[in-house]
């Protein structure tokens, strides 16, 4: 025994870490207390943090127009070795029980919980059920401010939340004359001013300070254009959200802005660039939505007009921002409802593929992590016309990116399906109808768990 235990100490430290890398993630804990000097090689070639890390999609979080609590949506959970996903988050004590509450963002496992009502803001972690309350920040309008989250665990324990400045609004036309100093020309000049600023000032939430500070990035190359030019708060998506999701991707985060521009902000530069969208301004009038997210691949731009769904991939080679298009195809999102149609409606909401947490079956023994690619397709053919009629367009638009594959979710009608752009096979998911009356979904956040505890 002590010739083996003599043996193994002898082992470089590389090759005893090739050797403990290997082992399932509790036998890599446990290695840990055996001795000091396994403890310090485990934590010190983080051998145990790829086990922490998100690396499966779980389901995702959905926002509905005229509810005020958000729901899940996902695989129903095993009865063992599992914690159920709380969709309303009531392990929060929140400072305000009669409140509006949504998910305002989503990034590596930490979600930015939202009082609507009374603009408190929690981060928490739905898998751990961790949560902290952010300290209140005194600026105008706080209500109307987009927030996003970022969090990086491959990196530091710590996260952001930036909250994102007032855009300049539209001014109408005055009915009684204008008061001293407030002339034609003062708002020719408003009006004439190039959006976003050269230096733009956000308010960003630290976690290792625990506190709120101003933030200024300095704007790299040009403008995406004047105030009068830029549709700003002019955009009429029925029961969208403005700003269209964002995505993290090394180190910078990439917001959308109507379509009409993608704004990149670098975290480590404090420097920000606008992207040209692929798509122009005329088309972001025409009923034609846009989103961005991240795939496995980079980030995408995807845009969706009635039928058709077009996809490209963001290019930064040599620091030339390019959209590629990589898939262009008109879907028939009818063919979707038609495995409604063909089998039971209550039947699907409560067994699945996946469900609302409205509908969970505590009988569902289905593994909770989603990874298939052959589960549930359904057999559908290409359109031929992208300007065929559609009954409801309104209704066809994107729930989420899958970070770990080129699949985008995509919802119709209610229906949530899961879309292949290497194959274009689409995968029924369920139905996305809560059990109350609703206007329908808001916007949606893909959930990937991650068990490293947030600081």
């Amino acid at each position: 025994m002590e010739t083996e235990a003599a043996a193994v100490a002898a082992l470089p430290d590389d090759v005893l870490a090739a050797v403990l890398g290997r082992l399932p993630p509790r036998c890599i804990a446990a290695s840990r207390r055996v001795c000091q000097a396994w403890r310090d090689l485990v934590d010190g070639r983080r051998l145990l943090v790829p086990h922490l890390l998100p690396h499966s999609v779980r389901g995702f979080f959905v926002n509905y127009v005229d509810h005020g609590r958000p729901h899940f949506f996902a695989r129903p959970a095993a009865t063992a070795g599992h914690r159920r996903i709380d969709g309303k988050f009531r392990y929060i004590r929140p400072v305000h029980t009669n409140a509006w509450y949504v998910v305002a963002d989503h990034c590596n496992g930490l979600v930015l919980y939202r009082d609507v009502d009374h603009d408190e803001l929690y981060a928490c972690n739905p898998t751990t059920r961790w949560w902290v309350c952010l300290p209140p920040l005194a600026v105008d309008e706080k209500r109307k401010r987009r927030v996003f989250l970022v969090f990086d665990p491959t990196v530091s324990r710590h996260y952001q939340v930036l909250m994102a400045p007032l855009e300049p609004a539209e001014k109408k036309p005055q009915k009684k004359p204008a008061a001293a100093g407030d002339t034609e020309a003062d708002d020719g000049a408003w009006r004439s001013m190039e959006w976003p600023p050269s230096r733009w000032t956000w308010h960003i939430f630290l976690s290792r300070t625990g506190r709120w500070r101003e933030r200024v990035f300095v704007r790299e190359g040009e403008a995406a254009g004047m105030v009068a030019d830029l549709m700003m708060d002019s955009m009429r998506y029925h029961w969208q959200p403005r700003w269209r999701y964002a995505a993290y991707w090394q180190g910078a985060l990439y917001l959308h802005c109507r379509g009409e521009y993608v704004s990149r902000l670098s975290l480590s530069t404090d420097t920000y660039k606008i992207i040209k969208s692929p798509i122009d301004r005329a088309e972001c009038y025409n009923n034609v939505w846009s989103f961005i997210g991240r795939l496995q691949k980079g980030v995408y731009f995807v845009a969706i007009h009635r039928r058709r769904l077009r996809v490209r991939i963001l290019n930064e080679l040599h620091r030339q921002m390019e959209w590629v298009l990589k898939h262009d195809r008109v879907l028939k999102p009818d063919d979707w409802w038609k495995v409604v149609l063909d089998g039971d409606y209550f039947q699907i909401q409560e067994d699945g593929p996946w469900i609302l947490d409205d509908h969970y079956n505590k009988k569902a023994k289905r593994n909770v992590e989603w990874s298939s690619d052959d589960d549930d397709i359904i057999d559908t053919a290409e359109g031929n016309n992208d300007e065929e009629e559609y009954v409801y367009p309104h209704t066809f638009h994107v729930l989420g990116f899958h970070p770990y594959k080129e699949v985008i979710f995509l919802t119709a009608l209610n229906v949530a399906v899961a879309y292949h752009l290497d194959s274009s096979k689409v995968q029924f998911l369920g139905i996305l109808k809560p059990s109350e009356w609703n206007h329908g979904v808001y916007d949606s956040f893909v959930y990937t768990p991650c068990i490293r505890p947030a600081v």
